[in-house]
């Protein structure tokens, strides 16, 4: 029996059934920290693999009562308030569409979409639907973040001029490895870059103006990206993504009076955050909270479902739109296109 956007205020919000589509590392990550969230009860109720045996060890794990490897029945069957999308991103477009279509609401994983034509349906399709969709930028959620926010908004920094930001990791190149793989919508943009990006446009806006650079692989996807953007005459954010190399990966945020630093690694769960002041006062505060922190942007989505709302204010659809068209300008500028677009 699905549980519809629309029923769902009739029902005990005090225990929150969600649907897993995927099992991979976010997938289990998501799980482990799902415990942790303090608005509701929140457990998994479904799971759905392509292979049924991934789906049943999965099960077995975390406690689920039911499994499927087809969507339609997952769809169909599956008894859930909300699905969590967990697959590598080409799926994400589809997985998304057809649970909107049935009024589940859906939390997926970033990139929400591949270019910005996917992501407008999908929430084109949450509107027709009267459904929730959000994207799961989970480092949106995280304690740092708002904790940087709140010192920017009480002038921390003066105004802010520059951001600079990294992401990098050696992926793998074993045979089958998605990063290096345009069928799975490899490179290390959409799944690396994506973080600075969305930090520069969280705290800047939309850019003006977009540069890059970036190394190719004879398969076609990028395995790093060096990024300009700016934002209008005196603000810019330099931003990085690596498949192949080891970059600091601290983001900066430089102001007129001052400087904020988020420590290694700043879009997960970095130890500290950093406060400079051009006068020579520095301090440095400690970070920290349960889990990885998936559980912040499920207390998200269900906040957002007890008050009716399609979408969260917080990470807007005209925000994850923002974030695909720089990507899709990136990826444009190098020709860089998947074999699925």
């Amino acid at each position: 029996m699905i549980i519809h956007l629309l029923q769902i205020h009739q029902i005990n919000m005090d225990e929150f059934l969600w649907g897993v589509i995927g099992t991979g590392n976010i997938a289990e990550e998501f799980a482990e920290d799902l415990p942790l969230a303090r608005n509701a009860k929140h457990r998994i109720s479904a799971v759905l693999s392509r292979e049924m045996e991934t789906a049943r060890e999965f099960a077995a794990k975390y406690k689920i009562p039911d499994c499927f490897d087809d969507l339609q029945q997952f769809t169909e069957h599956a008894d859930v308030n909300a699905v969590y999308i967990a697959t590598p991103h080409p799926m994400h477009y589809e997985e998304t569409i057809t649970c909107l279509q049935r009024r589940i609401p859906v939390l997926c994983e970033k990139p929400l979409g591949i270019n910005r034509s996917q992501v407008a349906e999908m929430f084109n399709t949450a509107k027709e639907h009267n459904t929730f969709l959000m994207e799961a930028m989970w480092t949106r959620f995280l304690p740092s973040i708002d904790h940087l926010l709140t010192l920017l908004e009480n002038q921390a920094v003066g105004e802010i001029r520059q951001v600079h930001a990294d992401l990098s990791f050696l992926a793998p190149r074993e045979e089958g490895s998605r990063y290096f793989d345009p069928g799975l919508g490899g490179g290390s943009l959409l799944d690396l870059g994506i973080y600075p990006i969305f930090l520069a446009q969280l705290l800047m806006g939309k850019p003006t103006n977009i540069q890059s650079f970036m190394k190719r692989s004879d398969q076609g996807i990028d395995e790093n990206c060096a990024m300009l953007l700016h934002f209008g005459k005196d603000k810019y954010a330099m931003l990085e993504s690596s498949l192949i190399t080891k970059t600091p990966i601290t983001a900066s945020v430089i102001g007129t009076t001052g400087k904020i630093t988020l420590s290694s690694r700043w879009n997960e769960k970095p130890p500290s955050i950093i406060y400079e002041k051009y006068d020579g006062i520095k301090c440095e505060e400690p970070l920290n909270w349960e889990g990885r922190g998936l559980q912040f942007e499920v207390e998200e989505v269900f906040n957002c479902l007890k008050e009716r709302k399609i979408y969260s204010d917080k990470m807007s659809p005209e925000f994850s739109l923002s974030l695909v068209e720089t990507m899709d300008t990136i990826r444009h500028q190098h020709s860089i296109r998947y074999p699925f677009e």
